[in-house]
């Protein structure tokens, strides 16, 4: 997710400081939202900061920085499910970003 995150942004940066340059702005960096009313949109751009910044802060690092202790099965298969969430909310930015260079390859033809 991360280094996925990294090239749709073309940027170095990782972690949290990461989701919080791609998703923090209003509109954010990367678009992973489905919600079309103001009111929805707001929360759930908010939301899904939240968990992405989560997903990298309570799963990631602990993993990647802190000593090596086994998860528990069943929870590492919920973790795998939450990861496949947020890499499908990231398949709506790649999803607009073909759809804008499918349009300026015609509009150059």
């Amino acid at each position: 997710m991360e280094y996925r995150i990294q090239r749709l942004l073309g940027s170095h940066v990782v972690g949290m400081p990461l989701m919080s340059d791609a998703l923090a702005g209003n509109p954010p960096r990367i678009k992973v939202t489905r919600s079309t009313s103001p009111g929805s949109l707001d929360s759930e751009r908010k939301g899904m900061h939240f968990l992405f910044m989560g997903a990298v802060g309570a799963l990631r690092n602990p993993r990647a920085h802190g000593p090596d202790e086994a998860d528990d099965r069943d929870e590492a298969d919920e973790m795998l499910a939450f990861a496949s969430f947020l890499m499908r909310r990231l398949d709506i930015e790649e999803a607009e970003r073909q759809k804008a260079a499918e349009v300026e390859a015609q509009s150059a033809q």
